[in-house]
């Protein structure tokens, strides 16, 4: 037996903020039912936007027609019904073949009639076209509000949109503290989730409340996401590829934001869980290459004493390396930090000339510019001329696409080369300073510092770090390697022409590294 049917839709889109409520809707066609004659032997709604196929109960509906359940529909407006080009012809369809006796709604009866369906065809064409033309308006908007800088959405955690003006503005409650979650990572001094349990623990950190969500602690999930996301280092980056510089605040550089991937791209790498152990995960067994770890005994008189060993762990290498006191160690790395020391007046004498010898870089530093400057200038050009080429119907989608995203990436590369370029010769100046003090200061603050600190200072330092018969053995950092180089045989003019090429080719992570040892309890707070 068929029956007629009231159909009633509202998407929560803007698409339909004038549209009635399903409510109204099936209020009002209950009545218009009523007043024609005609019996209602079903309800169905729906709330989903019309402007793509795929809406489970308009699908069933028509399911329901081609069976010769239901013969006529009741709904509003056309558009309640179809609001795209596959769902507008299927209701067309139905009513050319037979298969769908009437549709009813607010204003007229639309039949198998040619005449009815040439007008609902004009109905449906007019709902199909004003999403076309929402769908265009909406994603030049996106094109404008990306090119001048902003995100078309809510910003991301540390950030908030400003009602008024609608541009991304620092979060005055969180700004700060995402901040200092990126510090920790990046100096090396925790691990994310150690960096959560502080965040969450002692800093008593929430996510933004919003009506539904939010007003929670930080998760492990939204933590790496956030770590993830180039929006922190100044850049709009969309899922097909494209870049956009922002104008917010950034909250680190790009290369801080590369230096923190690298981070992360390693989840093997041990990291210490707890700052009373800050040496854990920094050194490899001489013999086996196993991990280091430590353990601390407390005798009856409640002493501590902390000792690093060999993890063990590598069952095919029998290890029998010797454990060594944590006193011992610290020892060890003190004298190793003062081959790379500085005498005050040679760190003048340096800083003079860092001074006075970089200032001379900056004609050729504009040549670079300019250079890189015009080859971003090709690169645009090159996407104009594959949008032609594509338009003309000489390349096809998979090309088009997978060239784009080639000049995309290559673009987003050299914004990032002319940004780095542009630092001036105060900048670089700045980065030398910052090597010839973290080598002046370095035992100093090592001896006197936190364990945060402690384990900063020697990963800026060195790299390989490994245990032997109680002896710890090293690779320095450039321009590090040539500072002990000069301090070993007292030639610190030899030295010179080397350091101040590494300090020229660093960038902004390279000040990170460099002064991250200056960190103390009150910005870095240790893990419980």
């Amino acid at each position: 037996m068929s029956i007629n049917v009231i159909y009633a839709r509202k998407s929560s889109e803007s698409e339909d903020r004038q549209a009635l409520s399903i409510e109204s809707q099936v209020k009002e066609l209950k009545q218009i039912a009523a007043r024609q004659g005609i019996s209602v032997g079903e309800v169905l709604t729906e709330a989903h936007s019309a402007k793509a196929p795929g809406r489970p109960i308009f699908g069933e509906l028509m399911r329901r027609v081609h069976k010769g359940e239901i013969r006529g529909v009741l709904c509003w407006k056309m558009d309640r019904l179809a609001r795209n080009h596959l769902d507008h012809g299927a209701v067309l369809q139905a009513l050319a073949e037979g298969h769908l006796d009437r549709v009813v709604t607010s204003d007229r009866t639309y039949t198998g009639d040619g005449n009815d369906r040439f007008i609902g065809n004009f109905e449906l064409g007019m709902a199909t076209k004003y999403i076309d033309d929402l769908r265009a308006n909406v994603k030049r908007g996106n094109r404008e509000r990306f090119g001048r800088g902003w995100l078309n959405h809510n910003p991301p955690l540390g950030y908030l949109l400003d009602p008024v003006t609608k541009e991304i503005v620092k979060d005055p409650e969180r700004f700060d503290h995402v901040r200092r979650m990126w510090e920790l990572l990046l100096q090396g001094a925790m691990r994310p989730d150690a960096i959560r349990e502080v965040a969450n623990k002692q800093w008593g950190f929430c996510t933004r409340r919003f009506k539904r969500i939010g007003g929670n602690p930080l998760s492990r999930s939204v933590l790496f996401r956030m770590y993830a996301n180039p929006f922190y280092a100044g850049t709009i980056k969309l899922e097909d590829g494209r870049t956009y510089k922002g104008a917010h605040p950034p909250m680190v550089s790009l290369e801080e934001f590369d230096q923190a991937q690298i981070i992360l791209g390693r989840p093997m790498r041990p990291r210490p869980q707890k700052h009373e152990f800050p040496f854990v995960g920094l050194m490899k067994c001489g013999y086996c290459g196993g991990g280091i770890t430590a353990e601390q005994h407390v005798k009856k008189s409640g002493l501590r004493f902390v000792y690093y060993r060999c993890s063990r762990r590598k069952m095919d290498i029998p290890c029998r390396e010797p454990a060594i006191s944590a006193t011992r160690l610290e020892e060890q790395f003190a004298t190793l930090l003062g081959q790379v020391s500085i005498p005050p007046k040679i760190q003048a004498w340096l800083q003079e000339q860092a001074t006075r010898e970089l200032e001379r870089e900056f004609p050729r530093q504009e040549q670079v510019l300019a250079n890189l400057r015009g080859e971003l200038d090709t690169n645009r050009r090159e996407e104009d001329a594959l949008l032609t080429l594509r338009l003309r119907d000489l390349l096809s989608d998979e090309a088009f696409v997978a060239r784009r995203r080639q000049i995309y990436e290559r673009r987003e590369a050299l914004q990032r080369q002319i940004e780095a370029a542009e630092r001036g010769p105060a900048d670089v100046v700045s980065d030398a300073r910052a090597v010839f003090e973290f080598a002046a200061k370095a035992k100093t603050v090592f001896l006197e510092g936190t364990p945060v600190q402690r384990r900063v200072i020697l990963e800026a330092a060195a790299l390989n770090y490994t245990l032997t018969s109680r002896k710890v053995a090293l690779e320095w950092t450039e321009p590090l390697s040539v500072v002990a180089k000069a301090a070993a045989c007292r030639d610190w003019s030899a030295m010179w022409d080397d350091v101040r090429t590494a300090v020229g080719k660093a960038g902004a992570s390279f000040v990170r590294k460099w002064t991250g040892w200056r960190a103390h309890e009150g910005r870095m707070p240790r893990a419980a």
